[in-house]
Formats: structure tokens, sequence, C-alpha cells
């Protein structure tokens, strides 16, 4: 993926005249909500949007039980969820407390390691001051990594290219139709049901 980066400052904890250091952070690209999960995930599947909500709902309701039921819970390849505990007031011995001064405080995310390591993608430089732009990749870069999703994967959004590339919604667009002109891969669809898949081989060309 093309995320886009840029540094913070962080204070050096020595009072040393030490310059502080400078670390990479990620500039948000936005909220994919849910529903725009659900609805790709139906347009590659059989499953349609409501089906989809039906099991995320029902995921949500078992882990929400067995937390509270004192369990750690595992998801799919994605991590595990567990609960953290706090008391109204701090105390020295655990006398001192009853468990109605106890209340679950928060839910942690533990990502797993195959998820950790299939997260891994391409950044980019942020422009000034945060301002966006379309990334400067060779036509053979964008070519790639648009060949490697399709290796992978039966179709592409315009979405999906501009995660991959950096570029934005029109640049993204006009190098798809760029690539169909070529013969590289067709279109599906239309409108917000438009993908992108491999070119079939014509008759000729088997």
């Amino acid at each position: 993926m093309a995320a886009r980066y840029d540094f913070r400052e962080v204070p050096s904890k020595k009072e040393n005249g030490e310059e502080p250091k400078l670390y990479p952070h990620i500039i948000s690209s936005g909220t994919i909500r849910t529903r725009t999960i659900l609805e790709e995930i139906s347009e590659a599947s059989t499953f349609t949007v409501g089906d989809l909500e039906g099991v995320l709902c029902a995921l949500t309701e078992k882990i929400s039980k067995y937390l509270v039921d004192g369990y750690h819970v595992e998801l799919g390849k994605i991590g595990y969820f567990s609960a953290s505990l706090k008391a109204t007031h701090p105390v020295k011995d655990k006398k001192e407390i009853r468990a109605q001064s106890i209340y679950f405080d928060n839910i942690n995310f533990r990502a797993s390691m195959w998820f950790r390591k299939h997260t891994k993608g391409y950044v980019e430089r942020a422009g000034k001051y945060g301002s966006r732009s379309s990334s400067q990749l060779s036509e053979e870069e964008k070519l790639f990594r648009l060949e490697r999703h399709l290796n992978e994967n039966a179709f592409i959004t315009r979405s999906d290219y501009t995660r991959l590339t950096g570029r934005l919604k029109n640049k993204a667009l006009e190098d798809l139709h760029r690539f169909v002109d070529q013969g590289i891969i067709e279109p599906k669809g239309r409108g917000s049901l438009l993908v992108f898949i491999k070119k079939s081989p014509s008759k000729e060309e088997i």
C-alpha cells in the first residue's frame, strides 16, 4: 500500500542539548467504514451485504460475551481481544477493595503474527503541510503492483489501485483505463460497481 508518512519530533530525555529525534508516522488517508468493506466483499463473493452484516453482528455479540466471561478471544488470523479492569481508587492491600469497586475499563487488541506480517506495503513521503497529491511512480512500477494484486485477487477496484500506488481518484482512473487500452485488463460493471480483471486471452492467442 502507498501509505503516506511524515516525521514527528520526540524531545530527548537527556538534558544535554541533544537535538530531538525524528520518528516516522502514518498520515491518515481517512476512515474506511464497515459498510464499504462489506460492499466490497459482497461484490467479490456470493454473500449479500445483509448476510455479512448478520455475521458481523453475531461475531460482535459473541466476542463481547466471552470477554465479559473472562476469556481472551481469538478472531481468525486478525488477532486477540482481551478486557482490562480498573479500580475506583488505588490500594496497597487487595483486602482494602471489594468487587463492587472494580469494573471493566477497556478492550485491548493484539494483532497476530500473521496479520502483522501480512499488513505490509509501500510508503511515500507526504507533501508539505499534509497536502495530497498523486504519487509519481514509474509506469513499470504501477504495472508491477497492478499485476501482483491481480495474481492474488480476482479483480481490482479504483480504490484498491489508489491504495497500492498512491494515485488519487482521477489519476488512478486514467491509469486503469490506459491499461485497458493496452489490453492488460478489462472493465466489468459500472459506476460504484466498476471493477477491473485480467484481460482474457482471445481465441487467436490460445
